[in-house]
């Protein structure tokens, strides 16, 4: 066998395809010999890549080609003394099960069973990774059960952390009353292990297991998941309050509400000393308004809310703030501006940055729900600030969301409330706030009807095109350009007047970028 790996990968990758080159379906078992060889190597890439072309290749064969051949490749691995083999064959019964009969089928299912008990934890582990498929194939097995049972028990948490998935998988097969008992005692099981990666497990595969056994949801795994949401492991308590959600949608009654709300109240701070936690309840708690509705949101949620947008933590209130909108599709106009607004306020002026882009993210779904003088009354005094605020990012995000503002708004609203701010830049002495006007003429644009981009950004724009600045200069032969672009066939009347010789004035511009920026504009317009 070559020293390479890439040169195994791809042997196996080319095996896989080579069905036609061998003589058809009908001599394919002449590709297992070197695809066998393949499995027992050690580097785990090779591997996987031979097991996908058997998988493959048993496709295509015949019930008598998997007896005959793939079954004794089977039984080869499974007895091989090299332990990467019979990592490999854990893989290739589901392949070989629908294709025998019974008798062979049970000789099978016993090499499997005897690879389920092996003395390696990773070949055990793999075993364990395999039992979905297997189970689906080999239908209700009360032995698969029992093996079930045992892997779940297994010394190697390795081995145990895979019980939640093959709990998924056989429930979704079972039919017998006694099969689904006997599921939900390893589920009782995993949710008090002590190991912390299995009750991670459970709670990261809540919602699937409420959705699988919807009968013993809101008796069983649900009163489970409200215990790991107070978990002593950090990690654990992280991903239980990420799928918060998710188990709301399967029980959103008051009485589950009220049942969640202490654990809620105990992941918030000061209680919850990590900030993983509160980042995590943060980026979910909002769907909880649109799950319960406008009345428990306020008698329960809005305290929380409150507690986690005032966080110490950048991170945790810029999770709730990137999911605002679940809230103010909700609550009312009224409940939205006594008490959320105030702190949205004193967020727009955050130390952190990118929390300040997150309240600016927000502002057109606000402006939505709040309306327009409303929302020009609380929050227009953040928009000078903004516009000149020392990081681009944010800058240019708000510049960004004046079309959005402008649709829901109005243009009047814009002429009012932005066209002066944007006026006020084009006079500033940093030419970096110049440039924000330049950018934010270019967003309007894209919503503004030709009356409006004639009477107050083609202005601008001219006169930013004579700025001493080369770099606000070349933003405003792209925004010449972006604005042509935006406008379509209703083009300014002053466009052809008045912006276009001042790109071929820029043509003639000293600085090579300047020059770059006006000829790419020249050439697209046609000129």
């Amino acid at each position: 066998i070559d020293d390479e790996d890439d040169v195994l990968v791809a042997m196996a990758e080319q095996l896989g395809r080579g069905v036609d080159l061998v003589g058809g379906v009908a001599y394919c078992h002449a590709l297992l010999g070197p695809l066998e060889e393949l499995c027992n190597v050690e580097e785990i890439t090779v591997r996987e890549k031979a097991l996908e072309a058997l998988r493959s290749i048993a496709g295509h064969m015949s019930s008598e080609q998997v007896l005959s051949h793939l079954c004794g490749l089977i039984g080869r691995l499974a007895t091989h003394d090299w332990f990467t083999s019979r990592i490999s064959v854990c893989s290739l019964f589901s392949a070989a099960l629908p294709k025998v009969g019974e008798a062979k089928k049970q000789e099978l299912l016993k090499k499997y069973y005897t690879l389920c008990g092996d003395d390696t934890p990773m070949v055990r582990r793999q075993a364990a990774l395999a039992l979905a498929d297997i189970a689906e194939v080999a239908g209700n097995h009360q032995d698969l059960l029992e093996v079930f049972e045992k892997l779940a028990k297994d010394e190697q948490d390795s081995v145990r952390l895979l019980a939640i998935n093959n709990c998924i998988a056989l429930g979704r097969i079972a039919s017998a009353p006694e099969w689904k008992e006997q599921i939900m005692e390893v589920l009782r099981a995993c949710a008090e292990e002590k190991s912390w990666r299995v009750r991670y497990m459970m709670a990261d595969n809540v919602k699937a297991l409420c959705e699988v056994f919807k009968d013993q949801a809101i008796d069983v795994i649900i009163p489970l998941y409200l215990r790991l949401l107070v978990d002593a492991e950090v990690e654990v308590r992280t991903i239980a309050a990420a799928r918060v959600a998710g188990v709301a949608a399967v029980n959103p009654s008051k009485a589950f509400l009220e049942q969640l709300m202490p654990a809620l109240e105990k992941l918030t701070a000061p209680r919850e000393q990590s900030q993983h936690v509160r980042a995590s309840l943060a980026s979910s708690v909002l769907e909880l308004c649109s799950i319960f509705g406008q009345q428990l949101t306020v008698d329960h949620l809005i305290d929380i809310l409150l507690q986690l947008i005032r966080d110490e933590c950048p991170e945790v209130r810029l999770q709730l703030l990137n999911n605002l909108e679940h809230l103010s599709s909700t609550v009312g106009v009224e409940v939205l501006g006594q008490s959320l607004l105030p702190s949205i306020k004193e967020l727009g002026k955050d130390r952190q940055w990118r929390v300040r882009l997150a309240v600016i993210n927000v502002m057109p779904d606000l402006a939505k729900y709040l309306g327009e003088a409303k929302f020009t009354a609380e929050l227009g005094a953040l928009f000078g600030a903004w516009l000149t605020d020392p990081v681009f990012s944010v800058r240019d995000a708000f510049a960004a969301s004046f079309n959005r503002l402008s649709e829901e708004l109005g243009q009047p609203w814009s002429e009012r409330n932005i066209i002066p701010q944007l006026q006020n830049l084009v006079e500033h002495k940093n030419y970096l706030y110049r440039i924000s006007a330049i950018l934010s003429t270019r967003a309007l644009a894209e919503v503004s009807g030709s009356d409006f981009i004639d009477k107050h950004l083609v202005p601008m724009v001219v006169k930013l095109t004579n700025d001493p600045v080369p770099n606000v200069r070349f933003n405003a032969a792209k925004t010449i350009l972006a604005m042509h672009q935006v406008c379509g066939k209703s083009t300014p009347k002053s466009f052809d007047g008045q912006l276009v010789p001042c790109l071929y004035r820029l043509l003639q511009d000293q600085d090579p970028d300047v020059k770059f920026f006006a000829q790419k504009a020249v050439t697209e317009l046609g000129g």
